[in-house]
């Protein structure tokens, strides 16, 4: 992985973090796009100091504005010509229905919907690598998630899990996307259930998800993050395209995420939803 480079959002806590460190180590280049400068800046700190030679840069960007991730999209195209690894990892879960500036509830735009925006704004970049891959983080809450496109935005009705669900439901069914789109190119996208992680997973609600950490059965991010570094780092030859992964295995996901209707559908609301707001892609 010497001198590859990889891009990386939710790259300064919990798995994120500890897939940089991992990554870093083994000489990548890694850039994160953060939306807390101070703090990328003290994980940068820590990295450096482990590993004299790691490069770690840092791309202003909040997932809650589809204006702010397309300023750091252009930013990352002029900077960094070439992408090898896109890890899509931030995300969160959420007790109450908020909404973005953007006038989308909170998780379908956080969890999906901007990582959507990212990936298309930056897709030529991506493809100019001699191994291009996407990684989409998923969960295994994808089953109890559905795809009501009526519901995108909680407009009928709200549910902390099943709104978390859905969203990791839709990046499997980006990740097939990519995969039906770009693989003639070169590309190969993955999703992956990372476990379930003791992080700062719903440390800011309050309630159940408030108390989420002290759970017995969580697994440390390390542990939590060997998918992904095995996805970003494995011979390709040895990856299925378009897969579902666990514990560095291909694995089985709903039936739901291998509707090949849905999956078009999703990708063309998506491109709707963001053309309406002024983005415009030949994809």
């Amino acid at each position: 992985m010497k001198n590859k480079t990889i891009l990386i959002t939710g790259g300064t806590s919990g798995v994120g973090k500890a897939t940089v460190e991992k990554l870093a180590s083994f000489g990548s280049h890694i850039i994160l796009i953060v939306r807390n400068r101070a703090k990328a800046k003290s994980v940068i700190e820590t990295i450096t100091k482990n590993f004299v030679d790691a490069r770690v840069d840092i791309i202003e960007g909040d997932l809650s504005s589809l204006k702010s991730i397309a300023t750091s999209a252009n930013e990352i195209k002029v900077k960094f010509p070439v992408i090898d690894v896109l890890i899509n990892n931030a995300g969160g879960v959420f007790s109450k229905k908020e909404m973005t500036e953007d006038g989308f509830e909170w998780a379908y735009q956080v969890n999906y919907l901007s990582h959507f925006l990212l990936t298309n704004l930056i897709i030529e970049n991506i493809l100019k690598s001699d191994d291009p891959r996407i990684i989409n983080i998923s969960s295994e809450a994808h089953r109890i998630g559905s795809i009501n496109f009526d519901n995108l935005n909680c407009e009928r009705n709200f549910s902390t899990w099943r709104q978390y669900g859905a969203t990791k439901l839709m990046n499997i069914l980006f990740s097939k996307g990519l995969t039906n789109r770009f693989s003639s190119k070169g590309l190969y996208s993955f999703a992956l259930h990372p476990g379930v992680v003791k992080t700062e997973f719903g440390a800011n609600n309050t309630g159940f998800l408030g108390y989420f950490n002290k759970m017995p059965f969580l697994i440390s991010a390390e542990k939590g993050a060997e998918t992904s570094v095995y996805l970003a780092t494995q011979d390709i030859k040895k990856l299925n395209n378009g897969g579902y992964y666990k514990k560095s295995m291909i694995s089985y996901s709903s039936l739901d995420s291998q509707d090949i209707e849905v999956q078009q559908q999703l990708w063309d609301v998506s491109l709707k939803q963001l053309e309406e707001k002024g983005f415009i892609f030949n994809s």
